[in-house]
């Protein structure tokens, strides 16, 4: 029972600060760094995790506010009774990235600006322009999903355009925007009756449970079937197939029993775990 309880409080703790965004997000960063022949920079790595990390909180922190002590969610209710503390630590990290910036090449000033832009598109469409256009939450996670993909796969090979190979591009852009998308809307799925109760509108809000899991097995179906062409043509290699075939798999398991990852909101935890699956080909990787 004390294992549990230790497992328990792991997730818990893991999920609140998101913890596995950031080590996902910099698994990615070196995995695809060296899947396109390029030297890691791992201040990038760094700042793209940190990154990640301080949108995922500020999103996490507007939904905290608006709420109050009335959210349903563990990590909600402690983003708003923790929110000075967790502001504060926030500006510390927007320091740190301006300090790292120091250290890189223009064409990351430009790519920043773009995905910042992006972003601030997200917040608006998120938490105003909605307000009186529920429809355009429809497009939540399909929007996020594709700001993320961009962010995992772009970056790595930023300062290395003229290197590019395009359909290799093209493929893991794909494979990877349809994992993502997938993930988003089976923590929509799970959430569905705790954003209903905090009167939060996802994709859970227009569609019913049953619609709403055929959608995530139909994306990852997808997914599947992308990486397999993939494979079959060279355009990606065995080891590529290695990383998406378990996390595709994995979020497949999820759906399909939900019963064992509602639990104190293992969904979560395992969602995103799967952007740590790159790490067991590292050793492989030249």
């Amino acid at each position: 029972m004390k294992r549990l309880s230790i497992y328990h409080a792991l997730i818990k703790f893991t999920n609140t600060f998101s913890l596995l965004v950031v080590l996902g997000t910099f698994s990615l960063y070196l995995y695809l760094s060296k899947r396109y022949d390029v030297q890691p920079n791992f201040i990038v790595g760094v700042g793209l995790s940190l990154g990640t990390w301080i949108i995922y909180t500020i999103d996490h922190l507007l939904d905290a506010i608006q709420l109050k002590e009335h959210a349903s969610s563990t990590r909600h209710r402690y983003h708003f009774y923790k929110h000075r503390q967790i502001i504060f630590i926030v500006f510390i990290s927007i320091f740190i990235l301006l300090v790292l910036s120091l250290k890189l090449s223009r064409i990351y000033y430009t790519y920043v600006f773009c995905l910042s832009i992006l972003t601030v598109i997200h917040f608006l469409m998120n938490y105003i322009i909605s307000r009186r256009h529920l429809k355009l939450r429809l497009f939540k996670e399909i929007y996020i999903a594709l700001v993320v993909t961009i962010g995992f796969v772009i970056t790595p090979v930023l300062e290395h355009y003229s290197e590019i190979n395009l359909p290799y591009i093209f493929g893991v852009f794909g494979v990877l925007y349809l994992i993502n998308l997938a993930n988003l809307f089976i923590f929509s799925y799970f959430d569905r009756l705790s954003d209903q109760k905090d009167k939060m509108l996802s994709i859970a809000h227009f569609y019913s449970p049953k619609k709403l899991k055929q959608f995530i097995q139909i994306g990852i179906g997808l997914s599947i079937f992308l990486t397999f062409i993939l494979l079959v043509n060279g355009i990606i290699s065995w080891i590529d197939g290695f990383v998406f075939l378990p996390m595709q798999l994995s979020l497949l398991l999820i759906i399909i029993k939900p019963s064992l990852f509602i639990i104190n909101d293992q969904y979560r935890f395992y969602g995103d775990l799967i952007y740590l699956y790159p790490i067991i080909t590292f050793p492989f990787l030249h």
